[in-house]
């Protein structure tokens, strides 16, 4: 769809829009290419950092609530309190947009700023476009009682929508069972500046030694996969580093299982996709195990796959069978080695799988360069965007 024909954009959505990790690159990624001028971001949860920004747009911040009383053991009551009044919000975003003439919202179902948005798009009178990422009403800390009403809300709007784009296959189909609506996928995309690198030729491993990379989060679910790893790297000569956000608590709980871990911090994408290049043999993709994460594993997507599978590396995928990692890996022949349950001693035995097969680490990392390039390239993604801001498919 050429430039002119885009509609002015305005995204309202919890999901900061920056240049860093999670929702926040995935959305960032999906808009950088959006004219500037046709473009209006009200961020309603914290906001993003200056630096990280899409040039030339402008950035409004209109939080729902008080981030600090979402930390507290209030958090329940609160985030029922902040869902049931998001929609009243509505006055002041469609204040801020003097000037731009709105042709359609877009937002995020996670957190408040949906609700919000949805609000904004039906008094404005344009179409409103839903993108999701996670299974918010499964996910969502509200309390108990008030679960049921958050459910039948999303699912009145992912219903009103005039676009669902889900991140996975799987989450359509689940939703489409759910709210009896149907979902375009819409995959995570790389960034139009992303480093695609074929596949490395594997360097020959001594005694086993292998190096893992890890790039992503140290959230409590990732932080158990992870404990898991360093209790494999454990009397053989593997090492793991790591790239991400990870706090000095994190680092001394890992370390205490295994002092085969080097820290590298944050760093922009394309550095980490050329360091991980540079250092490592394999790169680990965990999902968790834990059954009270089941639904959002089921249907959510690791956006590490972009980065990942722009390396030239072997995958490493650390999931539950229905996880939509492993599912995703299973529906392409020999796109990564996969461990599916919950095991210290089968995790050790696929690392040593990997580092005594030379073909095999070869094979995994030619065709996860090629199924990367067939799922993540970044004009998939804005052509769903456009064909759905167009009316099209």
């Amino acid at each position: 769809m050429a430039d002119a024909a885009l509609p002015r954009l305005l995204y309202i959505a919890d999901v900061p829009v920056e240049a860093s990790l999670h929702g926040s690159a995935l959305i960032f990624r999906l808009l950088e290419t959006y004219p500037a001028g046709r473009l209006r971001i009200v961020e309603t949860g914290v906001p993003s950092q200056a630096t990280r920004r899409l040039p030339g747009v402008t950035y409004a911040s209109m939080p729902i609530g008080r981030q600090r009383w979402l930390n507290t053991r209030l958090h329940g009551v609160y985030s029922a309190w902040l869902t049931w009044r998001a929609a009243s919000r509505a006055n002041r975003v469609i204040a801020s947009t003097a000037g731009f003439e709105v042709g359609a919202v877009a937002t995020v179902g996670h957190g408040f700023g949906w609700l919000t948005a949805a609000e904004v798009a039906r008094r404005l009178g344009v179409p409103l476009h839903l993108i999701v990422h996670d299974d918010w009403p499964q996910l969502s800390g509200i309390a108990g009682v008030a679960r049921p009403w958050l459910d039948r809300s999303f699912g009145a709007v992912y219903r009103a929508a005039a676009s669902r784009l889900c991140v996975s296959p799987f989450m359509a189909e689940e939703y489409a069972r759910r709210y009896h609506a149907s979902g375009s996928v819409m995959y995570p995309s790389r960034s139009k500046d992303c480093p695609i690198f074929e596949a490395k030729t594997p360097r020959a491993i001594r005694n086993g030694e292998l190096v893992i990379g890890y790039g992503g989060s140290s959230g409590p679910e990732m932080m158990a996969c992870l404990r898991t790893l360093a209790a494999a790297l454990t009397g053989a000569p593997t090492r793991l580093e790591v790239f991400g956000p990870f706090g000095e608590d994190a680092k001394r709980d890992l370390l205490s299982i295994s002092p085969a871990i080097s820290f590298q911090g944050f760093v922009p994408f394309d550095q980490m996709i050329r360091d991980l290049r540079a250092i490592a043999d394999v790169l680990f993709l965990p999902m968790t195990f834990d059954a009270a994460g089941r639904n959002n594993m089921t249907v959510s997507f690791p956006s590490k796959f972009t980065d990942y599978t722009a390396t030239g590396l072997p995958l490493l995928i650390y999931g539950p069978p229905y996880s939509s990692a492993v599912r995703w890996a299973r529906s392409f022949d020999d796109v990564a080695e996969i461990v599916d349950r919950e095991s210290v001693d089968a995790l050790r035995e696929a690392i040593a799988r990997i580092a005594g097969d030379h073909d095999r680490r070869a094979a995994l990392a030619g065709r996860a360069v090629a199924i990367g390039r067939q799922c993540f390239d970044p004009e998939g993604a804005r052509a769903a965007l456009a064909a759905a801001l167009g009316g099209v498919g």
